[in-house]
């Protein structure tokens, strides 16, 4: 009954045991193990058709088993820790910072996803905020962003007569005298 189970819980935390965190265990292990590279190709599967490119399925594909499966890859997904998911990022964090950005934000997916199935318990090791934020540079301090200089406005009238009379040109055209985002533009 649920009077018997509740005691047998009350029971279970006086004696300093956690009753929870041991039915979600069990519930893991129920559920099966996975690998790290197991639930990266389940991922991606469950997630290809809804990305507008199809090598962005290929691009998931290439940096996680570049940069993640040689560290944590045939580990069982739910013992990724920090400590793995560092090992992982340390190496490419500050000579190739926007490929660890990404890296890190597809591993912390793959972990949701794990975690949403069952076979992890906990918090995202992988996730920025409140956690890796605190143990490695942000990666806008390494890597600053670079914008483009704008083009002198006296150049700009020789420009425009050197841009051909194609639908893109005519795109960059109708760009430049209404100021309006790229995105407006090629959705019209």
């Amino acid at each position: 009954t649920a009077r018997a189970l509740a005691e047998g819980m009350r029971r279970e935390l006086g004696e300093g045991r956690e009753p929870i965190g041991r039915r979600e265990a069990a519930r893991t292990a129920a559920a099966g193990r996975m690998t790290f590279d197991q639930c990266c190709d389940a991922y991606i599967s469950a997630h290809r058709h809804g990305w507008r490119n199809p090598k962005h399925g290929d691009q998931w594909a290439s940096t996680l088993s570049t940069y993640a499966s040689p560290h944590f890859g045939a580990a069982d997904v739910a013992s990724v820790d920090t400590a793995a998911i560092l090992r992982a990022l340390e190496p490419i964090w500050t000579t190739k910072t926007e490929t660890g950005s990404r890296v890190r934000g597809r591993i912390e997916r793959v972990l949701g996803w794990a975690t949403t199935r069952g076979y992890r318990t906990g918090e995202n090791p992988a996730r920025w905020r409140g956690h890796l934020e605190h143990l490695i540079a942000k990666p806008s301090k390494i890597a600053p962003v670079q914008h483009f200089r704008a083009m002198p406005f006296a150049d700009l009238p020789e420009f425009f007569r050197a841009i051909r009379d194609t639908p893109a040109g005519r795109a960059l055209r109708y760009t430049i005298l209404t100021a309006s985002r790229t995105g407006e533009v090629t959705g019209m």
